[in-house]
């Protein structure tokens, strides 16, 4: 009896429902983080592509890197290792005048919160802006580049366990470029 009372005390018992709640409540929340810059897809002008994991593993098996359009390169020449860090890369691209407003707006709001770390902010002479922001959870990343200029707005969005402040301070330039 005593082995009994032992397996099913309720202290166990209310471990194991706490655990389930934190990791049901995790899960929520990073998908509620990517579901919101979704928000941006749905501004008038907004063009919005995702690349998925799948794709990503395509991409490091063939050695050729991950283009999506003019504007980001990930990992030209690298290996398998580099890609395995990327779950999931969103680009959102506007280049409707009266769109850039309400896409900046927006943006900047998503990525207002305790949980983004600005990497780097800057304002360039002609009012271009460019923000990175990193948001931590255990090993798990989200990556935000933001680039605004009068005529154009992108933002770029990697989520994985690549840390883009760990590889700035390892310098290793040259496996992400953000064009504009």
């Amino acid at each position: 009896m005593k082995n009994l009372s032992e397996t099913f005390s309720p202290l166990r018992t209310m471990k194991k429902w706490a655990v389930c709640a934190v990791l049901v409540f995790v899960c929520a929340s990073a998908n509620a983080q990517s579901t919101n810059f979704e928000k941006l897809a749905k501004i008038k002008g907004v063009e919005y592509t995702h690349v998925s994991k799948d794709m990503i593993k395509l991409a490091a098996q063939q050695g050729k890197g991950l283009h999506v359009g003019e504007m980001i390169n990930l990992g030209d020449g690298e290996g398998e290792e580099f890609f395995n860090q990327f779950d999931d890369v969103k680009v959102f691209t506007c280049e409707q005048k009266g769109s850039i407003k309400k896409f900046k707006k927006t943006a900047l709001n998503l990525l207002k919160g305790r949980q983004w770390e600005p990497l780097l902010e800057t304002t360039g002479d002609e009012g271009e802006i460019v923000k990175i922001y990193l948001s931590k959870n255990g090993e798990h990343s989200t990556n935000v580049i933001m680039s605004i200029e009068d005529d154009e707005a992108n933002m770029v969005v990697i989520d994985g366990t690549f840390d883009l402040a760990k590889m700035i301070q390892e310098g290793m330039k040259g496996k992400v470029e953000v064009n504009n």
